[in-house]
């Protein structure tokens, strides 16, 4: 990763050097998502299925992420560092010289499309890390149990004003770590028509899991719908995974949310969604349901504060509740 900051630092100093009627631009955004889960206390500390916003009865930062951008016409660097639980949870088995790295990439611009290298939030499910971008604070199961970022090559295309295509060859599953390199291959269709939104992703890689002694190939195919009219918005997401000899292991999940504005600034929101992993390949239960609640209030453009109760049901427990309490700082 550090090859790909130095060859971008250069590229783009020159680019500004002698291409000073395109000059390039620069940009900083970010998020500070924090929360307090209230639950009864386990072993680990943490709501078991979930890395986001899932340490237990504390106060906690779940994502602080710095999004800084330079850019022209034919080029963009982006670097964008982040810590708090997510980051911890989610990068753990990275080297510590990675585990900050939220997305850092280089991208060559074209006419209808572009290339870029380095490591990229996750292009899977409509649901991203920001619970600022989101209808529910906490995230659902899919988002979840697919990878939260990859690391490798993306291409983009713009087929029509309603038509997007991307291409990735990344490195593995989810892994910043080119000396256990896995090629490994995804897609992504994305449909925006009126009020309408419509993406279907992909991921065909080779892996090892933890509970087989043979590298084996998993395949992934995910769908997620948005329609949204007047103050209403509802979202659904779908996936089906597989992988082991004769593609034996199956798991798949549905997702369905609500939301509701109330005002301009006051928001309801509820979610119902089902895992099945009967194989056990993504879950330690083979069956897994959820529901949740919740309000969201804007206090100002930058601030919003809520609460949500979200409870779980699997085989080995009939019912777990959790209540969050959260803010977003957007800048």
């Amino acid at each position: 990763m550090k090859y790909f900051i130095l060859l971008g630092s250069i590229v783009l100093f020159f680019n500004g050097l002698f291409a000073q009627k395109d000059s390039l631009r620069f940009q900083l955004h970010g998020l500070i998502d924090g929360y307090s889960v209230f639950g009864k206390s386990n072993t680990s500390g943490k709501i078991p299925y979930l890395v986001s916003s899932s340490n237990l009865n504390s106060f906690q930062i779940n994502l602080n992420v710095m999004e800084f951008t330079l850019e022209n016409s034919k080029w963009k660097y982006a670097l964008s560092p982040a810590f708090g639980t997510y980051m911890q949870q989610n990068y753990a088995a990275e080297k510590k010289y990675k585990r900050w790295i939220y997305e850092a990439y280089i991208q060559r611009k074209f006419n209808k499309s572009s290339i870029a290298a380095g490591v990229f939030s996750s292009p899977y499910t409509q649901e991203t890390p920001k619970s600022g971008d989101q209808l529910s604070y906490s995230r659902s199961l899919a988002p979840e149990y697919v990878p939260y970022y990859i690391s490798g090559l993306k291409y983009q295309r713009t087929i029509s004003s309603k038509l997007n295509l991307s291409l990735f060859a990344m490195n593995g599953w989810q892994k910043m770590n080119y000396e256990q390199f896995s090629l490994s291959f995804g897609s992504l269709l994305e449909f925006k028509k009126g009020n309408w939104k419509v993406n279907w992703s992909t991921y065909i890689g080779r892996e090892k899991p933890v509970f087989a002694k043979e590298i084996q190939t998993r395949i992934l195919n995910e769908w997620n719908i948005q329609y949204s009219q007047g103050n209403w918005t509802i979202q659904s997401c779908a996936f089906f995974g597989t992988q082991g000899i004769s593609f034996s292991r199956n798991w798949w999940q549905v997702n369905t949310q609500l939301a509701y504005s109330a005002t301009d600034r006051t928001r309801f929101y509820g979610r119902v969604e089902y895992f099945g992993d009967p194989n056990t390949v993504q879950l330690s239960t083979g069956k897994l349901a959820s529901e949740s609640i919740g309000v969201n209030y804007a206090l100002s453009d930058v601030m919003n504060i809520g609460t949500e109760f979200r409870g779980f049901h699997s085989e080995k427990k009939a019912f777990e509740p959790y209540q969050f309490l959260f803010f977003q700082l957007k800048f």
